[in-house]
């Protein structure tokens, strides 16, 4: 009998930099698993994740609503199963929905997360590095064991597998530059014209630049067509931009490729220097070690998505929009930590911040002054790749695992 290894997840970015490369590394060591993913509900969930997990080496894959019918019933999602040998692994997403799931088919519940939060039902926690694993031991654990129980693990940083899992790709630009408009519709609609308008102003600086514009799979196709039409391109100082075929052409007459999200870690090996918003991506780019741009606009900060509570704010009648204005603006302001996590890893600026009001020029300004610089760019991509998580993180939780959790001797 085949063991059943069910991932919990919640979105693209998740899934692109922890699930596949648990897939990749479940398969290599363990062929004949059978593998689920099983996408839980989010609040930020975009509608793409079944289509994502698909593209997997995965058996099953089961949708967030097909989890939420389920679960009011009690049951596990049609499909997912336990058995002998069975693990239920969180990454992304509530742990209390990767526990309550594994209630339902009798197996052990794991996680792995960035955050040093060991909840109940969870067996063990695995986190990326020793700095997470003190503070799991300080603050999480002792409220569910005991500092010293052996309950949390350090095994290392998926996203640094899935990265490496890329390949440069035959013909990159000079310079070769990545342009990363968010995943998030509302903040993409004005962010896609600001990032045509920075390409622009390079263009003519740099006639030989290849502008690459991995397009985040989670944004609706009428984010798309309006941002590149440059709908709300007043927000942020934006351009529209007239789309050919996979690739949208500034008014001055610059290229931005247009490649899906799953190309983008073979476009991060190739990249001379990138342009992005906070958030995981920017950890993508100081693995493949990319300097980057990384802009906070605070132009109209009710856009900026919010977790938790914060991400109600905006939908509170009458007064949501500027109750969340002021909250996003006092945590910028109040913010004590860089907004890119290389920065954050490193404890040194390596990746170039820029947050308050923004505009085009400024930023291209600061983009192509990089771009000019090669020593500035080899010393920043020096210390990038001396600073950043290495490759392995994958096998080492998947060989965990399968420790922790063996089959039984007669079904092996």
């Amino acid at each position: 009998m085949a063991r059943e290894v069910v991932l919990t997840s919640n979105g693209p970015g998740e899934l692109y930099t922890w699930v596949r490369p648990v897939v990749d590394a479940w398969r290599s060591a363990e062929p004949d698993a059978r593998i689920t993913v099983a996408v839980v509900p989010c609040q930020f969930a975009s509608g793409a994740e079944v289509a994502v997990a698909r593209r997997f080496a995965v058996d099953h894959v089961t949708s967030a609503g097909a989890y939420a019918g389920a679960a009011a019933l009690g049951r596990a999602p049609e499909g997912v199963r336990g058995g002998p040998g069975a693990v239920v692994l969180s990454l992304g997403g509530g742990a209390g929905y990767a526990a309550a799931l594994a209630r339902r088919i009798g197996a052990p519940a794991f996680r792995y997360a960035f955050v040093p939060d060991l909840p109940r039902g969870i067996a063990r926690l695995f986190v990326p590095d020793e700095r997470t694993l003190r503070r799991a031991r300080r603050w999480s654990v002792p409220r569910t064991g005991g500092p010293g129980d052996g309950r949390v693990e350090a095994v290392g940083n998926l996203v640094a597998d899935a990265v490496h899992g890329g390949r440069p790709i035959a013909t990159p630009g000079r310079p070769h530059v990545l342009l990363l408009a968010g995943s998030r519709d509302a903040f993409a609609r004005p962010l896609i014209p600001f990032v045509l308008a920075v390409a622009d102003r390079l263009a003519a600086r740099f006639p030989a630049a290849r502008f690459v514009w991995p397009v985040a799979g989670s944004l609706r196709a009428d984010t798309i067509r309006d941002g590149i039409a440059g709908v709300e391109r007043a927000t942020l100082g934006g351009v529209a931009g007239r789309r050919e075929g996979d690739a949208v052409i500034t008014p001055g007459g610059a290229r931005v490729e247009m490649v899906d999200e799953a190309e983008r870690h073979d476009h991060m090996r190739s990249a001379d220097a990138a342009l992005t918003i906070p958030g995981t991506n920017t950890l993508e780019l100081g693995i493949a070690g990319v300097p980057t741009v990384v802009v906070l606009p605070l132009n109209r900060p009710e856009l900026i998505p919010l977790e938790g509570a914060g991400h109600w704010l905006s939908l509170v009648p009458l007064v949501g929009v500027p109750l969340k204005r002021r909250a996003v603006r006092l945590f910028v302001e109040r913010l004590r930590v860089p907004v890119s996590l290389p920065n954050r890893i490193a404890r040194e600026p390596l990746m170039l911040e820029v947050t308050g009001r923004v505009d085009p020029a400024g930023v291209a300004a600061v983009l192509g002054d990089l771009l000019a610089d090669p020593a500035e760019l080899s010393r920043r991509r020096s210390r990038l790749a001396a600073t950043m998580p290495r490759p392995g993180a994958a096998r080492r939780l998947v060989a965990r695992l399968r420790e922790l959790v063996p089959l039984e001797a007669g079904e092996r």
